[in-house]
């Protein structure tokens, strides 16, 4: 079964206005995506967490239906934590300066009185001792490239925006899937170019609704300074310039095709575990975390689609 893009007309037309509908180019939106059954549980668990640590989450702020539906098919306590993070990542965005003192935390130090670090320092107590020492020194790899990102006073062209845009938003969030969920993939899985290439378009397609969301990022790299898309490389469709030069409609033309991607990449997965002889219990939590790959951007192209601004596109 198709699971990625639909393409077009052969020979790359640009569509007739009104312009297709996600939902109509993406198979894997034709079905809404599951809503963990505790989602109001998650939401108020995470609200008061949310308080209890200093920082701000208002209801109906988002990070309980995104983590609802990313883990939908687990239990509350992990979905719970995911959305903890999520809303500890949306801080950490806002403040990258608080960011300073969270490797020391990460290494045993008590936490400032910075929210950000108090937060952070209830997260690791719970997520770091399951996990291995190359895990965390990946995490915190992730991290300090986010605060560099973050930090960095001019933001790259469009052509050289997506590797920036990943760090900015913070990859590692694809590093939390798995002791939210309670496993760990093998080290040689994480360090094969199939394993990055799934987390690499996963996190685009995360990266590029949250900057079409909020109006800044991938969107602002595209539209440059004059507003048109007309210096933007081609996407494989052909559509440079879909839209009259509206950047809206080329960053959403990036987003079809790095789902394309990511449904490609995933389906290589299941030859890496058994190139590497993994037993059956490793295995099947290396499918369960690439299943999580798949579904996280499936609930971030959901949550775009619900904002005021694009439920053109549904």
């Amino acid at each position: 079964m198709r699971t990625g893009l639909r393409h077009g007309p052969a020979g790359g037309a640009a569509p007739a206005a009104p312009p297709i509908s996600l939902t109509e180019r993406l198979a894997a939106l034709a079905v809404p995506c599951p809503v963990h059954p505790s989602v109001h549980r998650i939401e108020a668990a995470a609200i008061a967490w949310s308080r209890r640590h200093g920082l701000r989450a208002d209801p109906g702020g988002g990070a309980h239906l995104l983590a609802g539906r990313a883990f939908a098919r687990y239990g509350t306590d992990a979905a719970t934590m995911f959305a903890r993070w999520l809303i500890w990542m949306s801080a950490a965005r806002e403040d990258p300066a608080a960011l300073d003192g969270v490797p020391r935390v990460a290494r045993g130090d008590e936490p400032g009185p910075a929210a950000v670090e108090r937060a952070f320092a209830d997260l690791w107590r719970v997520c770091a001792p399951r996990m291995s020492d190359g895990w965390r020194e990946g995490f915190l790899a992730g991290l300090a490239a986010q605060r560099a990102a973050l930090l960095r006073t001019a933001a790259p062209a469009a052509g050289d925006y997506p590797p920036f845009g990943r760090d900015r938003f913070g990859r590692y969030l694809f590093d939390l899937v798995e002791p939210c969920a309670g496993v760990e993939a093998p080290a040689a899985v994480r360090r094969s170019p199939h394993w990055a290439a799934v987390v690499e378009a996963s996190c685009d397609v995360v990266t590029w609704c949250t900057d079409l969301v909020a109006g800044g990022g991938y969107l602002t790299a595209a539209a440059g300074l004059t507003g048109s898309t007309a210096g933007l490389p081609a996407s494989r469709g052909g559509r440079n310039g879909a839209g009259g030069g509206d950047p809206v409609a080329w960053v959403t033309d990036r987003l079809v095709e790095r789902m394309d991607d990511l449904w490609t990449a995933a389906r290589a997965i299941p030859q890496v575990v058994e190139r590497r002889g993994l037993d059956t219990a490793a295995a099947r939590e290396v499918i369960q975390v690439t299943c999580a790959f798949l579904t996280i951007p499936r609930a971030y192209l959901e949550w775009l689609l619900e904002s005021p601004r694009y439920r053109h596109l549904a």
